[in-house]
Parts: C-alpha cells; sequence; structure tokens
C-alpha cells in the first residue's frame, strides 16, 4: 500500500523555496507514495507545474495573496469574518515595525482554518510560520516534518518569527529541516531542546530540466555589452536596493552593463522610482516573475546574488548548474555554496564591494572563462539529499 504524503506551503510564487519543492515533488516515486498538496492559496506562475500525479486540495486562505483591497469585499461576501480581521490586522501592523505581527495573525488564524479530513503517514510543511504551524496544529499524520528556510537570527532582528509558537510547533514535530548547515546551527542555538530533532537537507535542482528550459527564448533588447542577471524576490532582505546602488556605481565609472532583476515583490515600484530618479533606467531593467528565468540566467555574463541573508539560495545552484560565473556577498551561507576563486567570487556587503567584484570579471573575460569551465567540469551538487527526504518519511 502506497503511504500517504501532505505537503504544506502558501502559494507557488517563483521564488527559491516554491522552485525546490516542485523539484522535489518532481522527482518523487509515486509507485511508492500517494501525495497531496496544500496550499493557502493557488496563485503563482509555477501553479501550472505541480506534477500531475500530486492531487492538489482546494486552498485554505484563497485571499491569501490578494491585495487588501480587493480581499476586503470578498472576504465579507464570503463571511469570513476572522481571516478578514488577521489581513487587516497585519496591514496595520506592518506600517508600524519591522515584523509581521506573525503571532498575532496566527492566533486569528488558527481559529478559521480548517483542519484536514484526512490522516496521513507523513505531512510535511515546507515552509516557515503559518505552514509550520498549520501542520503541526490541524494536520493529523503520523509523522510531522517542518522545514526551516530561514537564518533565525536575522529574521529575529526583523520581528519576523514567533519564538513560542516555534517552540509549541517544534514539541509537536518529529524533525526539523534545516537546508543549510549555518541555518541548522544558529536554529539550534535559539532551541537547544529540539537540536536531537534536526536534520539538514539541501534545497535541491534539477541540472538535466534547468537546461533544457534554458534553451527558450530569453533576452530579447540587443543589448551588446555585459549582462548581469539577479532572480530573487524583491524584499529588502535580498539585496536588491543594494543591487541598485551598486549599479549607479558601475554605470558612473562608465562600464557597459545592464543588470536584469527577475522577480517580484513589494520593493518593484520603489525601485523603479529611483532607478529613473539615478538615471539608470536603462541599465537597470526589471523583467517581474518569470515562470522560466533559466534562459535569463543561461544568457547572462555575469550572475550576481546580493542578498543580506540566505539559508541555502537555490537561485545561486541554478546558476551553477547553468555553469555561470557568480558573485555572491560574504554571508555565512555563501561561504559554503561558493568557493571563492573556484565557484565564484565573494564580495562585502556593501554597494562599493559588489560593485567592485562585478567590475573585477567584468574586466576579465579570462577569470569568467576559468569559473565557468570549473563549473561544467565539476558534476552534480548537492546530490543524495532526496535520499535524505526518503529517510526521514521512511525511518
Amino acid at each position: 500500500m502506497k503511504k500517504r504524503l501532505l505537503f504544506v506551503t502558501q502559494y507557488l510564487h517563483t521564488g527559491g523555496v516554491e522552485r525546490s519543492l516542485l523539484t522535489l515533488l518532481t522527482d518523487l516515486d509515486y509507485s511508492k507514495y500517494e501525495v497531496d498538496l496544500l496550499l493557502f492559496d493557488h496563485s503563482g506562475l509555477l501553479y501550472k507545474l505541480v506534477p500531475p500525479q500530486v492531487n492538489i486540495l482546494p486552498p485554505l486562505f484563497d485571499t491569501f495573496t490578494v491585495s487588501l483591497p480587493q480581499a476586503i469585499p470578498l472576504l465579507l461576501k464570503a463571511g469570513r469574518l476572522r481571516l478578514l480581521a488577521g489581513r487587516v490586522l497585519s496591514s496595520t501592523l506592518a506600517k508600524f515595525s519591522k515584523g509581521k505581527g506573525v503571532g498575532i495573525r496566527w492566533s486569528i488564524y488558527r481559529y478559521s482554518l480548517i483542519r484536514t479530513w484526512r490522516h496521513y503517514d507523513s505531512a510535511i510543511s515546507y515552509l516557515d510560520f503559518f505552514c509550520n504551524y498549520y501542520v503541526a496544529e490541524k494536520v493529523s499524520a503520523n509523522k510531522k516534518i517542518l522545514y526551516n528556510h530561514m537564518d533565525y537570527a536575522y529574521s529575529e532582528s526583523q520581528g519576523w518569527p514567533c519564538p513560542r509558537l516555534e517552540r509549541k510547533s517544534f514539541a509537536t514535530c518529529d524533525y526539523i529541516v534545516s537546508v543549510a548547515e549555518p541555518a541548522r546551527n544558529t536554529l539550534a542555538a535559539y532551541f537547544p531542546e529540539y537540536a536531537g530533532k534536526m536534520r539538514v537537507i539541501h534545497n535541491q535542482i534539477s541540472p538535466v530540466t534547468i537546461r533544457a528550459l534554458s534553451r527558450e527564448e530569453g533576452y530579447q533588447d540587443g543589448f551588446s555589452g555585459i549582462r548581469l542577471a539577479t532572480v530573487a524576490r524583491l524584499v529588502e532582505e535580498k539585496g536588491v536596493l543594494l543591487a541598485l546602488e551598486a549599479c549607479r556605481l558601475l554605470v558612473d565609472r562608465g562600464l557597459n552593463v545592464r543588470w536584469y532583476l527577475i522577480g517580484g515583490g513589494p520593493l518593484t515600484e520603489e525601485l523603479k522610482q529611483r532607478a529613473a530618479e539615478q538615471g539608470i533606467a536603462d541599465a537597470f531593467v526589471l523583467l517581474g516573475e518569470q515562470a522560466n528565468p533559466y534562459p535569463y540566467i543561461a544568457s547572462c555574463d555575469i550572475y550576481v546574488q546580493p542578498s543580506l541573508t540566505e539559508a541555502h539560495c537555490i537561485a545561486v545552484e541554478e546558476a551553477l548548474a547553468l555553469w555561470r560565473p557568480v558573485v555572491v556577498t560574504d554571508i555565512p551561507s555563501f561561504q559554503r555554496q561558493i568557493v571563492e576563486g573556484e565557484t565564484g567570487i565573494h564580495v562585502t556587503l556593501h554597494p562599493q564591494g559588489l560593485a567592485d567584484g562585478i567590475e573585477r570579471l567584468y574586466a576579465s573575460a579570462a577569470l569568467r572563462g576559468e569559473l565557468s569551465d570549473r563549473l561544467i567540469g565539476s558534476g552534480t551538487r548537492n546530490s543524495g539529499e532526496l535520499a535524505k527526504f526518503y529517510e526521514l518519511i521512511e525511518a
């Protein structure tokens, strides 16, 4: 008899977490597992890429990512007043603090989100916070696995987590999966009593699939200079404001570059406005969300990830799989992901440092070629991660 698995996440936008989940769902052995996928809402360009073997359940909260003005009449009409209160409260809290009032919102949502009707062999929350809380409190399963995709110390500095709810959720689960060793170590420092439950499974990619998809059409603007590319959600922690300042420095230095940002997010309009004000709108191009970002990565001259924090960046792994020269900020996760001078280069977490690192590769086609050639001969990274996942659900 097949084992029943439930995966829970918020949505399927084009972020790294979502892409790594799709890779995992694609690689599962469906002769052994029957899989349900539960989303908070069915939004996102990647929704249509869910493997056909996966049974997608009705959404938990179908206005989760709808803008508040649009959500209010929909929730009023549906009589979902508690969910409406949660949306209004989160919007209000966001104006007064860095954090989003996660604990307060969950105190409302927990009474409105329905329980799953089916019992599962394993339930996997693939995203921090609400998904973890939901699986811990609302799902019936023999085994519960909660994922941690963040640097907990950085997240707490921004006011996002609710340690009380983390502790409660971790007490009820069987395993806590971090996607990188530094993230696991930080989490263990905050919750040492649950360190024995913690495991590391790196985010997965499929190099064969990525390379096949990369052959589709990408850039169509006829630019003849050096293309820089970044795939990221347009939020502060992804370093997109840092990228804007670095791009201005590169233009001021007379470098013929065009920096393409692939992704959406709340900073979209601010970035467009700042780029226009600084006279670099032609050099700093926002392409928006792309269901298939790989042609843009494959055709860029330098891939740049300017993040302020990461656990294990899937976009960097994808750039490496496409053999691109990579520039990353010198944060703990990238120190493990990228070997300086061999698989990419590290730069200081500052516009000047980022611009200097990019200029170093801009000025040396030979160095760019060496990095690419080394990646071509390096083989597949992070092989065996699926086996680690199987170990948890079969243990």
